[in-house]
């Protein structure tokens, strides 16, 4: 299974706070009414090359997650984001502590933050988006 399927699925499951197409999302960034947390593919780092084998033994897929706040409240078009940021925190904890695991057949010896949650704009409605990246460090497979 893809990277971001695994860890879609892998969020659902562990979170009360999100669920999968209707505040959690892979690869799109829809309108929502509440907040959002999207999961995006990115760009990863080269394979772990296996000597006399046609895939790599390890392969190191990338993903960011955006998390947006449901919308600009406070003063003055000042968006209120503690919530948002701490949703983002979550999502970060979750998919941090995958480790020595197997999901849908996979084995995922880690995956690692490349930081921590960080407000990257306030979008076009005024809605606070925190971001993370993350690299899995896992078995290669066909699909």
């Amino acid at each position: 299974m893809p990277f971001v399927d695994e860890i879609v699925s892998h969020l659902d499951s562990q979170s009360t706070k999100i669920a999968a197409g209707t505040s959690l999302f892979k690869n799109a960034v829809v309108e929502t009414t509440g907040r959002a947390v999207f999961v995006i593919e990115t760009p990863g780092s080269p394979a772990h090359d296996r000597f006399g084998s046609a895939l790599p033994a390890m392969v190191r897929p990338r993903a960011q997650s955006m998390t947006r706040s449901t919308k600009a409240i406070g003063g003055e078009g000042v968006p209120a984001s503690t919530g948002t940021r701490s949703l983002a925190q979550d999502m970060w904890e979750i998919v941090t502590a995958i480790k020595d695991q197997t999901l849908s057949s996979v084995y995922y010896q880690r995956v690692e933050p490349l930081q921590d949650p960080w407000l990257l704009h306030h979008d076009e409605a005024g809605r606070a988006v925190f971001v993370f990246g993350v690299e899995a460090l896992r078995t290669a497979t066909t699909n």
